[in-house]
């Protein structure tokens, strides 16, 4: 959220925006936010979270939906802060679908128009909210720890790459995937390190134990600095080898 190239953000009159840019067919809207842990942990320890034990939709869990973060990380760009869930639903439904009889919302998903059940798209979506939430601070945890060069996110390579952050340690840039650690995690490591063609250069997957270490602040459980400690491990025993 913030493109250091750039000067002064005063020089507009929202004191957040540095620059808009259009380039060929691309624009660009380049604001600046400076982002704190506590910040973050403050409105994460304020969220209402009421998506456990939810059921599950068969149908809704196999369709191909517009990606939840999509509408997470535009949420927080447009309003520098996070959605609570209610509020993460209602711009995700805006964005994306349109009322159907009922209880039900349609959505375009490549050409064909598909009907669900909205509290079970809502469901799905809340399963993804807590996740969300980590991953992003995460990514203000390793900012701020002042232990990397550059600290990165993409959206683009975070959904067709399963690339969580890009960080720059000792002059060398590495794709970071985070992922809760469990045997399913365990075996999805396993496979992707043997799939070197498959997996971008400097991969590294990291499992996170939430049991121990995690930063507690209301229902979300969040990653704590001594993940990053172990991210940092992880780095140094890569560039040694």
């Amino acid at each position: 959220m913030t493109y250091k190239k750039y000067g002064n953000s005063e020089l507009f009159d929202d004191k957040s925006t540095i620059d808009v840019r259009f380039e060929g067919e691309e624009v660009f809207l380049i604001k600046q936010k400076k982002w704190t842990t506590k910040e973050l942990e403050d409105q994460v320890a304020n969220l209402y979270y009421s998506g456990e034990n939810l059921p599950k939709d068969p149908a809704v869990e196999k369709a191909r939906l517009p990606p939840f973060a999509l509408s997470f990380y535009k949420f927080i760009f447009f309003k520098s802060r996070l959605p609570d869930e209610t509020e993460f639903w209602n711009y995700y439904l805006k964005q994306h679908f349109t009322p159907a009889e009922g209880d039900c919302v349609q959505v375009n998903i490549k050409g064909s128009v598909k009907t669900f059940a909205a509290s079970s798209v809502k469901a799905r979506m809340l399963r993804s909210y807590p996740s969300l939430v980590r991953d992003f601070h995460f990514y203000v945890l390793c900012l701020r720890s002042d232990q990397f060069e550059e600290v990165r996110y993409s959206l683009h390579r975070d959904y067709f790459n399963g690339i969580d952050l890009c960080v720059v340690y000792a002059g060398v840039e590495f794709q970071v995937s985070i992922l809760l650690n469990s045997p399913r995690a365990q075996m999805y490591k396993t496979q992707k390190y043997k799939r070197h063609e498959e997996s971008p250069q400097n991969e590294v997957i990291m499992l996170f134990d939430l049991t121990r270490y995690s930063h507690e602040k209301g229902k979300i459980k969040l990653f704590s600095e001594k993940h990053v400690e172990e991210l940092l491990e992880a780095l140094k025993l890569r560039i040694a080898t």
